[in-house]
This record gives structure tokens, sequence and C-alpha cells, in this order.
């Protein structure tokens, strides 16, 4: 049986206060002015002014401005999905919105049900909720516990050379959480199937800040893997350049010095936190409670 991992220091106080000014600085979905977005009654987006103005100009369908945000309608969920498909297409190819992938993502109800699919490159604009998976990495190491880090391919549209947990990655259309785990945890790690099928989502955390495309709005599910020594994580789709050992106190200057990914940022300080490397009583957790999505 694999031991769980034992971490016989807590981060400073030098450092709870540094890891809390970076979130705080990073995740502010506060700043500016933000706009509700309802689809078919439900509120499901925030828009930006520049975004809000797009939208106004170019659905093709019912609208209403309203005091709480701007409410667009269709007839039902299916024509609702192909509407915005067909804008963000418009705007993919005038060049407002780029990044585009071909991938979908669920929209869904506050409840989890699947409402319609929509390219993944419209969620920031549309400030609509997306769903990833990102798995924490440890293993004993010289007799002390550290952390599988990725660093990201110098060729990715988003984030080039950034260090990312051992596995991360969106959830596509039609897909489960633990499908979605298992994918990535092959594709980005080479991890066998063995490694991962008793896993169980550890704490479901909101990343929530403003971007250059709009509001990134998503729904971490978090895993930890304990590998075996003797395992080493190998990319198998391009996406990863190297994967490095660093410890609590690397890690948590990597942070601080911002060479780390938010989302992953997050779902770091969520391994922290379950294994006792912070203070209950400190500000941070308190900042990182409030991510926390109640079970």
């Amino acid at each position: 049986m694999t031991a769980l991992p034992r971490f016989t220091r807590r981060l400073s106080e030098a450092e709870h206060n540094r890891l809390l000014d970076r979130l705080q600085t990073h995740f502010s979905p506060q700043s500016g002015t933000w706009h509700a977005l309802w689809l078919n009654g439900l509120k499901l987006g925030r828009l930006n002014e520049t975004w809000l103005e797009r939208v106004r100009q170019d659905w093709p369908e019912r609208s209403e401005n309203r005091a709480d945000g701007l409410y667009l309608h269709s007839e039902n969920w299916l024509a609702m999905g192909d509407s915005l498909q067909h804008m963000a297409q418009g705007w993919s190819r005038l060049g407002f919105l780029g990044g585009w992938r071909n991938e979908k993502f669920d929209v869904e109800d506050a409840a989890g049900k699947p409402l319609f699919a929509l390219e993944r490159a419209a969620f920031r604009p549309l400030g609509l909720m997306s769903h990833a998976v990102h798995i924490n990495g440890l293993t004993l190491h010289n007799g002390e516990w550290m952390f599988w880090i990725g660093r990201r391919s110098p060729y990715k549209a988003v984030d080039p050379n950034k260090l990312d947990n051992l596995v991360g990655g969106g959830i596509a259309s039609g897909e489960s959480v633990r499908e979605a785990m298992m994918r990535e945890g092959g594709e980005e790690a080479g991890l066998d199937i063995s490694l991962l099928h008793n896993l169980a989502c550890q704490n479901q955390r909101l990343s929530v800040r403003p971007v250059a495309r709009g509001l990134h709005n998503e729904l971490l599910h978090i895993f930890d893997v304990v590998l075996p020594s003797e395992i080493r994580p190998e990319n198998q789709d391009g996406e990863v350049a190297e994967f490095t050992l660093m410890n609590p106190t690397e890690l948590t200057a990597a942070m601080c010095d911002g060479l780390m990914m938010n989302d992953a940022m997050l779902a770091t300080l969520d391994a922290f936190s379950r294994y006792g490397l912070l203070d209950e009583g400190h500000g941070l957790s308190k900042w990182l409670a409030d991510t926390r999505r109640p079970a």
C-alpha cells in the first residue's frame, strides 16, 4: 500500500502573505464592470463592456436589456447553442475571437445538467462556466515528499513555458469528470490506468478571474495521485515540455514569482491545505475557503 504524504514544515508567515497577495491580485473578478448574461431565463454568464456591446449587436434572435443584465432568448436550448455557435464563428472569422479549437464544452445549469454544447473559445467572452480536471502528483523522493510539476510546451497558445500540475485539462462536451481525468492522465503524463482508476475527487474549487478574452470562469475538479518512486511521468501529446520534482518551499517560491499557471496554483494550494502546509487561521486559508464548491 502506498504511504500517504506527510509534510513536517508548515509554510512561514511570509510565504502565506506572499501567496495571499498574489491570489488577491490575479483572482479579482470584481475589477471592471460586469453584466450578467441570461440565457433563456437562466443567469449563466458575465460580460464586460466590450463583449456586451458585441453580443447586443450580433445576437440574431430576441434580446432584452434589463437592469439586472442582458437577456438572450431562443426557442429551446438546441437553438440557443446553435445561435451562440454561429455568432462566435462570425467573431472568429472577423478576427474578434482568437484561439478557436474546434472543441466544445457543455454549458450546464446550476444543478449540473448539460443544456447545450459550445466551442470552448467562446466561454471566456461570454463568461460561461467551464469544467477542468487537475491532478496533483506526489512522490517520496530521498525521504522527502515532493510534487511532480509539469512545464507547459513553449508552443502552447495559452501560458507557454508556465509551470502546471502533473495533469490539467478541460472536460469535453459529453465527457464525465472521471473520463476526463483518466484521459488527461494518460495523454499528459503517460499514467497507466492502474494508477488512476481508484482516484477520488478531493475537492472542487471555482476559479474566476478577468482575462484578455473576457472572464475565466471554471470549476476545477481536483485529484491527487501518489506515484511510486520508480514511476516517472512521460508526456504523450506534446503539451508538456518536461516534468520536475519540487518540494513545497521551491513550489511556493515559483507560485509567488508568477511562474505557475493560476489554476494550477489554486489546485496546488488545495493540496497544501489538505496536507497541513497552511495555517487554517491565516487569511490565505480563509480566501481559499471562498473558492470551494460545497459538496
